[in-house]
């Protein structure tokens, strides 16, 4: 059948039980035809639409595009595939559309018009579960970086940047500071006063340790009451001094009214040696602590240490 295009109306059957706004304009682009969705669905008296200017339909922004993008795209290929506008239903509301239009060689335009509210508020919750599942992995991704207790990196994550800073150190010819800290009595902590006040002498010591050591440092809770620090650019007496400010900034911890203490070790290196060999012999230097009193700091004699 052959569709017959007048002033009023276009006369073919069923047009009206399409779920979706069909729309014709003219070559000056009044509208000729509207079917019965714009009354069924956007509050527009039909009668009324006919012999209004499509532009009447559309938001300021959905004008602008219009007249920037889709019809000069219509007057070089003829039709506009899928482009998402905003149109004002009878009432003035904001409704948001796909648009698909057609151009004949008479300029008349054959509009398409299907509701995209559905669509877009299913775009809203995909984006929404897309942030959440972003911020899902943020949380993983932290948790699998960092010692929950104490908000230090965690073991995994101080081998897995480490040698990029020993590299670092070997190709400046800087030399590297390597802390083995270990709370003194720890066991003792626990056992007279309970795992809770163990965890928050391990809190306070790790505030303590991220607040003093720089931003470059590479701080972590090694295992169980043992930290590591790593310190790029600083020599043995930088690291000693280094060293007795931690012993006087631990000291502010208390258990039972009782200073909390550290023994540490120390090995130095130009870079040139793993994070293996060095934590065996900061652990070394460490044991020599423990050994001889604890509250101490004791260098490993086989690093490069010479102070």
């Amino acid at each position: 059948m052959t569709n017959k295009i007048t002033n009023t109306k276009l006369e073919a059957p069923g047009l009206d039980a399409f779920q979706c706004g069909a729309l014709i304009t003219n070559k000056h682009r009044n509208i000729i035809y509207a079917n019965a969705y714009f009354s069924n669905e956007l509050n527009w008296q039909v009668e009324k639409l006919i012999g209004k200017s499509s532009d009447d339909l559309f938001t300021f922004s959905s004008k602008i595009f219009i007249e920037s993008y889709l019809m000069p795209l219509l007057l070089h290929e003829k039709k506009c595939d899928e482009i998402q506008l905003a149109l004002l239903d009878g009432k003035n509301n904001r409704i948001s559309i796909i648009v698909n239009a057609k151009m004949d060689d008479q300029g008349h335009i054959y509009w398409s018009l299907f509701n995209a509210t559905k669509r877009d508020k299913l775009y809203e919750e995909l984006i929404e579960t897309r942030n959440k599942l972003e911020a899902q992995a943020k949380i993983l991704q932290s948790m699998s970086v960092t010692d929950e207790l104490t908000g230090l990196m965690n073991r995994r994550e101080i081998n897995l940047r480490a040698p990029e800073l020993l590299n670092q150190a070997k190709r400046y010819v800087h030399t590297v500071a390597l802390l083995m800290i270990d709370i003194d009595h720890f066991k003792e902590v626990n056992d007279s006063y309970g795992h809770l006040e163990g965890d928050r002498v391990l809190k306070e010591l790790g505030l303590r340790l991220k607040t003093f050591g720089r931003q470059t440092d590479l701080i972590a809770r090694f295992g169980g009451e043992e930290f590591i620090m790593l310190l790029p650019d600083t020599d043995a007496s930088d690291a000693r001094l280094f060293a007795e400010r931690l012993h006087k900034l631990v000291s502010e911890i208390h258990v039972n009214c009782t200073p909390v203490t550290v023994s540490i070790g120390i090995t130095m290196s130009d870079g040139s040696h793993s994070l293996e060999d060095l934590t065996k012999q900061a652990d070394t230097a460490l044991y020599k602590a423990k050994s001889n009193g604890r509250n101490r700091t004791e260098f490993d004699q086989t690093s490069i240490y010479t102070g």
